[in-house]
């Protein structure tokens, strides 16, 4: 008995800029040997092809900044980007991910997600590169007041507020 699954065709495009801003890193991780445009530029810089994988929570609604991991086989490209990328230290991750058609055309839906680098690791075999959210979600039950120091007492320097 034979069954029809569909393939399921996702493309994602890594841009990395270093923390100066001096360096940006663009690869794309499905079109084998190929450098690719993303699909809104007439012209521009193309993306090479790396085999990455994402692992993590690549979209939240809850805002809960979950870790991203990315992973690149450890070969000599991957170890100059880490390099040149001061170590993933404050580094800026545009990550977009596409669908793609049976005829590997581009579908309308994007997914674009924004990371801010805080630190890599390396092994034998990987290099992983691990990001926070650069941007929290808000949802629709969020309170529609301003957070003040009145409301909620001193204000943290960092982003663990708590709303009860």
């Amino acid at each position: 008995m034979s069954t029809n699954t569909p393939d399921i065709r996702i493309c994602q495009f890594f841009e990395l800029t270093s923390r100066a801003g001096d360096r940006l890193f663009r690869y794309q991780n499905y079109f084998v040997n190929q450098d690719k445009r993303y699909p809104s530029q007439q012209s521009g810089d193309l993306y090479q092809f790396a085999p990455f994988r994402a692992e993590g929570s690549v979209s939240s609604l809850n805002g809960e900044n979950e870790l991203l991991r990315i992973l690149f086989p450890n070969i000599e490209y991957a170890l100059q980007l880490l390099y040149e990328a001061d170590g993933n230290r404050l580094t800026r991750l545009n990550l977009y991910t596409m669908w793609l058609t049976v005829d590997n055309e581009y579908t309308t839906t994007v997914f674009p997600e924004f990371y801010i680098g805080i630190g890599s690791s390396i092994s034998e075999t990987t290099i992983e590169l691990r990001f926070r959210s650069a941007i929290d979600s808000v949802t629709s039950n969020f309170p529609a007041r301003t957070l003040t120091r009145e409301l909620v007492g001193p204000l943290p320097l960092d982003s663990n507020v708590s709303l009860r």
